[in-house]
């Protein structure tokens, strides 16, 4: 070989290993920039994506913000433009979309969290005992309003007009007036109602997992709480983000349910909640999700559905399933 062709091979083999020495994750980082922000008490798996950086194994330079208190800060940042890309209660997903936020639902996260909580020792044994008794509540929630909707459908009363509302402005409140013994009942989600029913003060009264099952007679699917949203004009200009959402948190699913102790770790760091809530929150939890099959789709149509017929929605766009297909959904 010539002097000149075997420098030429050297210098080129010597690249080749400089580059396998490079992580994985650094040399894929092709695709830009993404800014994904979530809510510190999401319970998404949202938190898993951030810690093992999901996003950059996809080629992402992803930029994570945990965002404490309520939803409707995170989803004023998202309207904004500020982020890209958020998690969100669903029914106030919706809400925000019929107001003419440009959003696209890519893909699901976890399961309805809701439930209704009575005191302990209020003798509450079951839904139909609340007629009466003092309920607290943060009233403006999507939490609220769903559990208030699937009462009404399956129990033929009004959470509402047909029990005293005490309004609560942040879940530690409602925790706090358990505590005092003054209401009756919670309707909340978790994991404050698992720190609350840990730590002695209530019980389990009904889960809305088994409100939305009476109430709609449906036996199988998950109606959801939290999902993904994208902000339209970022997913026009990088339209396989969605996928690489949907994959990302498949894998967190995967160590969610695969790795629990690593999973549990995260959500600790991330919330800073006692790991004896976790622990409880996570055996208590409906399911973690991941993605949109067409199952899943057909599911979020009917709570989308049940939200207009009870007056939360108002659009038209929710009496038309092929409309909801092709424009709130990214597939």
């Amino acid at each position: 070989m010539a002097p000149l062709a075997r420098r030429a091979l050297l210098r080129l083999g010597a690249g080749a290993a400089a580059l396998a020495g490079i992580p994985r994750r650094a040399a894929a980082q092709g695709k830009g920039k993404v800014r994904l922000a979530y809510l510190q008490l999401g319970w998404a798996a949202t938190e898993i994506i951030h810690k093992e950086d999901l996003l950059g194994t996809r080629g992402w330079r992803a930029e994570y913000q945990i965002v404490p208190g309520a939803p409707t800060g995170l989803l004023n940042q998202f309207a904004s433009k500020n982020v890209d890309a958020i998690d969100m209660s669903f029914a106030l997903a919706a809400k925000a979309f019929e107001d003419g936020v440009p959003l696209k639902v890519t893909g699901v996260a976890t399961a309805v969290l809701g439930a209704i909580v009575a005191r302990k020792g209020a003798g509450l044994t079951k839904v139909e005992d609340l007629k009466g008794k003092k309920v607290a509540a943060i009233v403006g929630t999507s939490t609220f309003f769903d559990i208030r909707a699937l009462t009404l459908k399956g129990y033929g009363f009004d959470l509402q007009k047909d029990t005293q509302i005490v309004t609560a402005t942040a879940p530690p409140d409602m925790a706090t007036l358990l505590a005092k013994k003054e209401v009756d009942a919670i309707i909340a989600w978790q994991p404050i109602t698992d720190s609350v029913v840990l730590r002695g003060d209530g019980v389990y009264l009904a889960k809305q997992i088994d409100l939305w099952r009476k109430a709609t007679g449906r036996a199988s699917g998950f109606p959801v709480h939290v999902c993904y949203l994208v902000h339209a004009d970022f997913l026009r200009t990088h339209p396989g983000f969605g996928k690489d959402l949907n994959d990302a948190q498949r894998d967190a699913v995967e160590i969610w349910y695969g790795k629990p102790d690593r999973a549990k770790e995260i959500v600790a760091d991330v919330t800073k909640l006692p790991r004896n809530v976790i622990d409880v929150a996570y055996r208590e939890m409906v399911k973690m999700l991941h993605g949109l099959p067409d199952e899943q789709v057909d599911t979020l149509i009917a709570q989308l559905k049940l939200n207009k017929e009870f007056g939360f929605l108002k659009s038209d766009v929710w009496d038309s399933p092929d409309r909801i297909r092709k424009e709130f959904f990214a597939r």
